[in-house]
């Protein structure tokens, strides 16, 4: 047989109540399922399927993903040194796409000349949507609340 896994810790000793079943279809969390789950996991340091015996009708995944996405990521503070690590790490990955995408390019294409030459058809894009789009009103107010403008991005086209 399969291995069954840590004990359950519902109902023991210095444990919480479990969170009651949530209501409806859409099972939202509340401020206390939420302090319920980071309480667990940071301080009782259980495994998430014994957190879901905590959680009526949610899975262990689905808390992991709630505790990993919306509640640790809030908790994360930023010093100095972690910041100039986050700038670094981001120069670092610039460098690197500009190797890649030189690769894809071709040999004779450095890096450097794909970044200049990738700026450079930027400003014209950039040049050439500004020029369009001060025509009609029209023009002027497909763009003002932004929608546009991503729709156009995501398809890689321009209408003009």
């Amino acid at each position: 047989m399969g291995d069954p896994g840590p004990p359950s810790m519902v109902g023991k000793e210095g444990m919480p109540e479990p969170a009651p079943r949530p209501k409806g279809p859409k099972l939202k969390f509340t401020r206390e399922d939420d302090a319920l789950l980071v309480r667990l996991k940071e301080t009782k340091n259980l495994t998430w399927k014994q957190i879901a015996e905590f959680f009526p009708g949610r899975s262990a995944g689905t808390l992991q993903v709630r505790y990993c996405t919306k509640l640790k990521a809030k908790t994360t503070l930023w010093n100095d040194d972690m910041i100039q690590r986050l700038r670094t790490a981001m120069q670092d990955y610039d460098n690197d796409r500009w190797r890649f995408i030189s690769s894809k390019v071709g040999s004779g294409f450095s890096a450097a000349a794909c970044k200049a030459k990738a700026e450079e058809i930027e400003a014209e894009d950039m040049r050439e949507d500004h020029g369009a789009s001060s025509g009609s009103d029209d023009d002027q107010q497909d763009g003002a609340d932004g929608d546009d403008a991503e729709e156009e991005d995501a398809k890689g086209e321009v209408e003009t």
